[in-house]
Parts: structure tokens; sequence; C-alpha cells
């Protein structure tokens, strides 16, 4: 079980994380001004007549100078986005020209390694789970307690647990030691899902029966 903890960006503000495999590879596309990364499942795309760089998220589109960003709304985009070629693997692109206007832009990670995106609406609200001493954060999407006021943050993503003293970080693999109020967590609570990856737990053993059917 890989147990390298990944780069976790913790935020409160409207944001995306647009994860490369290494550092972005840019393939040319027949008849048209455009490359597109291919090492990343992000629409990014690199205009070269003007060295710069498009992002669709969703059905709006932002720019930037650098892959790295920082990226702001794109505006009009270049005539080359309409000369894309119209075939299934553009026809998601195609869908979104010529780009609604972003309300708010959000914020965009960039990372070339392993990395996760917690976003939490506001300042954390840390609700009690019934019958444990575990809090867990309410406004966000992600599945993240805390053990007590003050004790450490527990984090689960791709079915592995990770923890660090506080939501600044420093976090480890924490999968093998989990508190065992995890396993007291009921399966009515909102975030019920969790109990999949509690070792111990009857959910967590019929995840792996479940693994095992071809």
């Amino acid at each position: 079980l890989k147990s390298d903890p990944p780069t976790i960006f913790i935020t409160n503000t409207p944001s995306i994380l647009v994860s490369f495999d290494g550092d972005p590879i840019w393939s040319p596309i027949k008849d048209n001004e455009l490359k597109f990364a291919v090492n990343t499942n992000w629409d990014v795309f690199k205009h070269e007549p003007t060295g710069m760089y498009y992002l669709r998220n969703d059905t709006t589109w932002l720019k930037s100078t650098s892959a790295k960003g920082p990226w702001s709304s794109a505006g009009r985009l270049p005539d080359s986005f309409t000369k894309l070629p119209d075939d299934e693997n553009w026809k998601d692109v195609r869908a979104s020209l010529p780009g609604k206007p972003a309300g708010q832009v959000p914020y965009v990670y960039v990372t070339a390694s392993p990395a996760e995106l917690i976003e939490i609406q506001g300042e954390p609200k840390y609700v009690p789970v019934s019958n444990t001493g575990l809090l867990w954060i309410s406004n966000t999407e992600s599945d993240v307690f805390r053990l007590g006021k003050d004790g450490p943050v527990f984090y689960l993503v791709a079915g592995r647990w990770f923890k660090a003293p506080n939501l600044n970080g420093n976090w480890s693999f924490a999968t093998p030691d989990l508190p065992e109020d995890f396993k007291l967590i009921s399966v009515e609570h909102p975030r019920s899902r969790v109990l999949a990856s509690v070792p111990g737990t009857q959910q967590a053993a019929e995840a792996v029966l479940l693994a095992e059917v071809p």
C-alpha cells in the first residue's frame, strides 16, 4: 500500500487543482496553431503565436502567460479554437465555445506531483460525531475529521487516511493506526461512506470482498 502523503492544499475560496504528470508535455494539433497538454486530465492548451495558455473550467475559460499561472478570465478566445477537429476527441471543448463569462475566477493550484485539494466554504465548521470523540468538518465535500477540539486532523482520500497536527499540514500516513472512534461512526452519519476505509469495520470487509470480484 503506497503510503507517501500527497501535497495537500487547503483553501476556503473557490479553487481548482490542475495536476500534470511531471512537466507539461505538449502535442500539436494538425493544421492548428494550438497545442494541448497530454499529461493532465484537464483541457489545457498553448497558443503558439502568442505564447498564451488556456484552461477550460467546465463552460468557462481561463488564460495565463505560464502553465503554472496565475490564471485570469480568458475573454475572447483565439480563432484557433473554432478550427479544432469536429470529432469525439474535442467534443466537450467545442461545446464550451466561445465560453461563458466567469462570474468568479477560481484560484488555480498547479502541480507536477501527486496532490489533493480540500476546499472549505469559509472557516471550518466542526460538528460532533455522535457517540465518538470525533468532530467532522461539515462545510467541505472532503472527508475531514478531528479527534477532539485540539487533536490531530484526519483526511481520507483515495481510500487512504492521512493525519496532521492541524490543518496547516505536516501530513503522515494514518490508516494502520486510526483511533477506535472511527469504527463507532453511525451508518446514518452524512459521512458514513468513510466506514469502508476504516480497518476492522464490516463495511471495510465488504469492500475487500467486492474488490476481489472479477
